[in-house]
């Protein structure tokens, strides 16, 4: 099943950081996730027909962009998670 956004809105695909394995003693569930920086680097896979701020075209090469990652809306809809955020929360677009 494919989603489309509306209103404004921007499904993304969080881009996972590269970083060192903790070595820590402290036991938490696994899907628990430590945000040290509220910043995240994004891909985007689709972008509402009515987004005017998001200046990329989806389909060759999925962009990236600069999100403050609190303003990332995860929703679980049936079994699969959508990151949606509004287009006013990303910061900018990363030139590859």
């Amino acid at each position: 099943m494919s989603f489309k956004p509306c209103n404004r809105y921007v499904l993304l695909k969080e881009v996972p950081e590269m970083s060192e394995p903790e070595k820590t003693t402290i036991l938490v569930p696994d899907d628990y996730k430590v945000k040290s920086n509220p910043y995240a680097v994004y891909e985007i896979l689709e972008v509402a027909s009515d987004c005017t701020k998001v200046p990329c075209k989806v389909g060759s090469g999925n962009p990236k962009v600069l999100v403050n990652s609190n303003m990332v809306e995860d929703v679980t809809v049936h079994g699969e998670t959508l990151c949606l955020v509004l287009e006013n929360h990303i910061y900018g677009l990363f030139d590859v």
